[in-house]
Formats: C-alpha cells, structure tokens, sequence
C-alpha cells in the first residue's frame, strides 16, 4: 500500500463499453477495476487489451457479430461485464512488494487490484509504480543487454483493424511503425483506444459505417513524437526517461534504424 494508487478509480459492471473507453482515455488508465458500486466488492477487471480485442482485434469482437449482426453502436452500448476478465489476480493490503513482483512475473499481468479481506478495492499497484521505486538502483548495465530484440513491427500502410489483431494475437501492448527499416512512430492500445473514443470515430459508429473505419491506416492511431534511447545508453538513463515522460516503453533507435524496444516489463529482468 505505500507505493499503490488509493483511492482507486472503478467502474460498475453495468458501465457501458462506449463509457469505458471515454473514462480510460480521459484518465490515461491501461485498465481498470470493476467493483459493485455500493459495496466496492472486486467483480472483475477490464483493460484497453480487452477493449481492442472487443472492437476488431481478437475473439470478443465475435460477440459483436453473433449478438449484434455486426452493428457497432449498439455493441458499444454492451454493458463491460461481458467481456471484464473474471477470474482476477489481486493483492491483499498487507501484501509486500515482492509479492507484487511475483504474481505480475507468474501471470504476466502489468496490475493488480489490492482488496481487503471481503474483496472490497482499496487500490492498484502497477508495473510503472514499481519501476519508480526502483528507478535510481538501475545502473551499469547497457539497454542493449535487456531489450527485446526481435520486435514485431507494422507498415504505415496497414489498416486499424490488422494492427488491433495482430496485437490481440501476440498479446503486445505496443507495435513501433516501421517504413524501409526507419522507425516511424508508435501504435499503441492506448492510441487505439483513443482513436475509438474520438468524436469522428463515433460519428461512424452512429451511421453504422464502422467497417469502413478498422480499414483507416495505423498512421492514424501513431504516436509520431516518440521519446527514444540507444542501444549504449545506460539502464538508468532509460529509466530516467521513461519517469520523466510518463511512457512505458522506449523504441531502441540507432541511426534512425529500429532495433529494438524496452518496456517496464524488461526492467522486471533487472530486479
């Protein structure tokens, strides 16, 4: 609890997915708790993953076309609690750090929800909340040694949908853009997202034209101003820069070439 965000913000499973979008875009959340809303009791979590998978990337947007025939303005008016994750990994309050670190390594999950003993929400504990603490340990050791190398990237010219599926179907969080092996910018699910919950976007929605919209080149959902490092630079510089912008990954550019990407979760590798 001292380095977990309290009070937390949550949502009621009866929230309507078009709300989710515009309350995780405003807030700059990557996820969510859902509790009762009189009781706070934990009912499940929802993600800007889930989000994604649910509007083209994945197996959830297949509800939209069962349930729905396709049509997406009355799919975004689905309540959240059809596509939360259930089955919650959480903390208790009295838990220690290194649980956290545990359970995050274990199920691979970038946030836990922190309950009291009748699972009522008190907080959440992130990956950035523990990068942070140990932000000023991180030294001596080269980004080259920890990144990841071998980095699935996308073409400016491919379309919103095959971004968000290519994301779902390897469970990446961020996908740097690439053109003739110049690194370009950065598509996210927090792009993505707030390219759902944009005006225009829901303009589609309303007049049911929503297909013609996944077909919209993944230079629209980019970061293009994208805060990078080298690979020589040391550990505790990217850390630095990462604090500093508030991001979570860092593209790894060297002579405007990608070679590769760190994020919060190699940082995991050094702890």
């Amino acid at each position: 609890m001292t380095i977990a965000k309290s009070p937390v913000v949550t949502m009621a499973p009866t929230t309507p997915i078009y709300d989710a979008i515009k309350i995780m875009v405003q807030k700059g959340f990557r996820r969510m708790p859902i509790a009762d809303p009189g009781t706070h009791r934990l009912r499940g979590i929802i993600t800007a993953t889930d989000l994604i998978n649910y509007l083209g990337g994945g197996e959830k947007y297949q509800l939209i076309q069962r349930k729905y025939s396709g049509d997406f303005f009355k799919a975004i008016n689905e309540p959240v609690k059809s596509i939360m994750t259930t089955d919650v990994v959480w903390l208790s309050t009295s838990a220690k750090i290194s649980d956290a670190l545990r359970l995050m390594k274990k199920h691979n999950v970038g946030g836990l929800p922190v309950v009291d003993e009748k699972k009522h929400v008190w907080a959440i504990v992130t990956e950035r909340d523990i990068i942070l603490l140990f932000t000023g340990k991180f030294s001596g050791v080269k980004v080259a040694d920890v990144m990841t190398r071998k980095v699935v990237t996308v073409a400016p010219r491919i379309s919103i949908y095959e971004a968000a599926r290519s994301m779902v179907e390897h469970g990446f969080r961020r996908l740097p853009v690439v053109l003739d092996s110049k690194f370009i910018g950065l598509a996210s699910v927090r792009t993505l997202l707030r390219f759902f919950g944009s005006s225009q976007v829901f303009k589609h929605l309303q007049s049911r034209t929503m297909a013609q919209v996944l077909q919209t080149s993944i230079l629209e959902a980019t970061r293009k101003n994208v805060v990078t490092v080298e690979p020589n630079a040391d550990v505790g510089e990217a850390a630095r820069l990462m604090r500093e912008n508030n991001v979570g990954s860092l593209p790894v550019v060297q002579n405007e070439r990608l070679v590769g990407i760190i994020t919060e979760r190699d940082f995991f590798k050094l702890i």
